[in-house]
C-alpha cells in the first residue's frame, strides 16, 4: 500500500507517543491518563494512517480542507513543544537555585550554633519530637503559634525564615532568648522561595542532624494558627498504641464530622475534587491529600527525596510515601479557618494552580 506523506507522518507521531508512554513506565510515572492518551493515541493515529476516509472525516470536524490548515496546525504543535522545553529548564533553573539556597543556610546555621544541639538531653517522650515551621512574614501569628507549642512542651522546633520581610526573624531571636530550655534551629532562606522549597530545606536539615538532636518524628506545623497542638495528644496516642507500627501519621479533616463542621463550602468541594484527582494521577486513596498537619517517622523521612519548587510538593510527598511504601494512618485533627489563615494561604485559586501544576508535572515535565 502506498502512503502519502500526511500518512507517513500521523505513523511518525503515533510511534512518537508509543516512546513516549515507554518513559513514563520507566521512569515509573504512567498513570492510567498516560495509557488513555499515549497507547490509545498512538493506536487511534495509526487506524486514521490507514484508514483515509476515517481520516478525512476527523479533519473535517476541525474544519481541516488544506494543507495550508495542516502547516498552521503542527506550527502550533512545533511552538506548543519549545515552550514546553522552555518552561521544563525554567523549572530546573528553579530547582538549583533552591537547591543552593537550602544548602547554604543550613551550613550557615550549623557552624554558627553546632553546640546548641550538641549539649540537649532528653528528658521526656515529646523530646522525640521536632516541629517544622515556614516563616513568611508571619509577625501577626509566629509569636502565639510558638508559645502554643512550647507550652505544650514540646521543645525541638526548626524554623525556616523564608526571605520574610517583615521582622519575624526578630520574633524568631527574641523566643529562642525567652526558652533558652529549648532548641531554636533558626535556618534563614537569603531571598524568598515560597514554602514548597521550605520542605527541602527542613527535610535535609533533619536527615542530616536528626540523630544529633536526638529526634524520631518530625512534625509539620503551619505558623498561622491554623493547626490546634492539641492534636498532637491524639497523634502521640496513636503512635504509643500501634508500637511504632506506622512510618506516617497523616492528618485529616473528613474522618470525623466534627474535624470538617467548619470548613467553608468552596473549600469542601474543592477538596474532594483534590481526592479524586490524587486517585487518578498518583493511586493514592486518603481522604484529606493536602492536608499539611503530618507526623512522619525519622527513619523514614530519610526515604524521601523532594525536588518540588511549586505547589504540587504534597503529592510529590504522597507520591514519595507510596513509592518507599510506608505504612500511613490518618489521624483527625482540627483546623481553624480565620480571615487571616484564609487570606493568607487558604485561597481557592490555590487549588487550581495546583491541578494545572500537577497536570503539567505529570505529562510534560521531563
Amino acid at each position: 500500500m502506498h502512503l502519502s506523506l500526511l500518512q507517513f507522518i500521523i505513523i511518525i507521531a503515533s510511534v512518537i507517543f508509543f516512546f513516549f508512554w515507554i518513559d513514563l513506565f520507566k521512569r515509573k510515572k504512567a498513570t492510567i491518563l498516560h495509557l488513555i492518551v499515549f497507547i490509545w493515541g498512538s493506536f487511534l493515529l495509526i487506524l486514521f494512517s490507514l484508514n483515509t476516509s476515517a481520516l478525512d472525516e476527523f479533519w473535517s470536524f476541525f474544519w481541516l480542507t488544506r494543507w495550508a490548515d495542516l502547516l498552521v496546525y503542527i506550527a502550533i504543535i512545533i511552538l506548543a513543544y519549545f515552550y514546553i522545553t522552555l518552561y521544563n529548564k525554567n523549572i530546573k533553573d528553579s530547582q538549583e537555585v533552591t537547591k543552593l539556597i537550602s544548602a547554604l543556610a543550613i551550613e550557615k546555621w550549623y557552624e554558627e550554633e553546632k553546640e546548641q544541639i550538641k549539649k540537649y538531653r532528653n528528658s521526656d517522650f515529646k523530646d522525640n519530637f521536632v516541629f517544622n515551621i515556614r516563616v513568611y512574614n508571619e509577625a501577626s501569628m509566629l509569636s502565639s503559634v510558638i508559645d502554643e507549642i512550647v507550652n505544650a512542651w514540646f521543645k525541638k522546633l526548626v524554623f525556616i525564615n523564608d526571605g520574610s520581610k517583615d521582622n519575624s526573624q526578630e520574633i524568631l531571636e527574641k523566643k529562642k532568648e525567652q526558652y533558652p530550655e529549648c532548641i531554636f534551629v533558626i535556618l534563614t532562606h537569603k531571598i524568598n522561595r515560597w514554602w514548597w522549597a521550605a520542605n527541602q530545606t527542613w527535610y535535609k536539615f533533619i536527615q542530616k542532624y536528626a540523630e544529633q538532636m536526638k529526634v524520631n518524628w518530625f512534625v509539620w506545623f503551619d505558623p498561622d494558627g491554623q493547626m490546634d497542638i492539641k492534636d498532637m495528644d491524639t497523634f502521640i496516642s496513636h503512635i504509643q498504641k500501634d508500637n511504632w507500627k506506622f512510618d506516617a501519621y497523616l492528618g485529616s479533616r473528613f474522618i470525623k464530622w466534627w474535624s470538617s463542621y467548619n470548613i467553608p463550602k468552596s473549600r469542601k468541594r474543592i477538596l474532594t475534587i483534590s481526592r479524586i484527582v490524587t486517585k487518578i494521577f498518583y493511586w493514592i486513596k486518603v481522604s484529606d491529600p493536602h492536608n499539611g498537619y503530618r507526623v512522619i517517622d525519622i527513619e523514614a523521612l530519610k526515604k524521601i527525596h523532594l525536588t518540588a519548587d511549586w505547589m504540587h510538593y504534597a503529592n510529590e510527598l504522597n507520591e514519595q510515601m507510596q513509592k518507599n511504601h510506608f505504612k500511613t494512618k490518618e489521624i483527625p485533627v482540627h483546623i481553624r479557618y480565620t480571615d487571616y489563615s484564609l487570606w493568607k494561604w487558604q485561597k481557592n485559586s490555590n487549588s487550581i494552580k495546583l491541578w494545572l501544576q500537577m497536570i503539567y508535572q505529570k505529562i510534560f515535565f521531563r
